[in-house]
């Protein structure tokens, strides 16, 4: 077995169940403009970036005026509901935190949503202080599924590619993660896995609990 010495998070899907408040909001901005927005033509988009969802919108609905006001108000109503509700965070997050935490584990993230949006979800869940380093779309020139976002986090930390494990739930942090060259554990949120998914993950496990067992019985810990 090899030692772990590092492990690097995404976010959105993974950490947090932000796909369908991210939805709900889009959503609620799309019914008050008029614009013709479905769950179906949000679902080809998560795990996309922000630019690359945003440039289909202008493209797609040929209204700039109406799309600049779906992201404007979209915006608003995540930042509402965070607020208020606070966010939901996956089952097992805190638990594999804390047991990351006790081994000396540091932790990582990489994640295709912007840094005052990262800042936003941890700082929210009272999280923030488990992590080392956090790389943000705003950090990197391409958005997974290059694999750039996750060079570059790991590049931050000492240690082989071998002694990292990456934590993701989407098929472009997948690809992302393949490509760098780094082991990944797949933990599905809104898709199934495919046969892809099964080729270029280290594991899938159903949830981070199952995660945190993973790693206590495949990996060697200096704590």
């Amino acid at each position: 077995m090899k030692e772990l010495k590092t492990v690097i998070f995404d976010m959105d899907g993974l950490m947090f169940d932000t796909e369908m408040m991210y939805y709900t909001a889009n959503q609620k901005a799309a019914d008050e403009i008029g614009l013709s927005f479905t769950y179906e033509y949000y679902e080809r988009y998560i795990g996309a970036s922000d630019e690359e969802f945003f440039a289909n919108l202008y493209k797609d609905f040929k209204d700039d005026e109406k799309v600049d006001a779906f992201i404007e108000k979209s915006r608003v109503y995540l930042l509402d509901h965070i607020e208020s509700a606070g966010i939901l965070v996956k089952p097992g997050l805190k638990e594999l935190l804390a047991f990351l935490e006790e081994k000396g584990i540091r932790k990582g993230i990489a994640s295709s949503s912007r840094r005052n949006m990262i800042d936003l979800c941890v700082n929210s869940a009272g999280i923030a202080h488990y992590f080392d380093e956090i790389v943000s779309r705003d950090q990197v020139e391409f958005a997974k599924p290059s694999p750039e976002i996750f060079e570059k986090a790991w590049n931050l930390f000492d240690g082989e590619k071998d002694e990292t494990v990456i934590l993701e739930d989407s098929m472009n942090g997948i690809r992302a993660a393949f490509d760098a060259g780094i082991p990944v554990i797949m933990v599905p949120d809104l898709f199934q896995p495919t046969n892809e998914a099964e080729e270029k993950s280290l594991v899938i496990r159903k949830d981070l609990f199952e995660v945190k067992h993973f790693l206590q019985e495949n990996w060697i810990f200096s704590n």
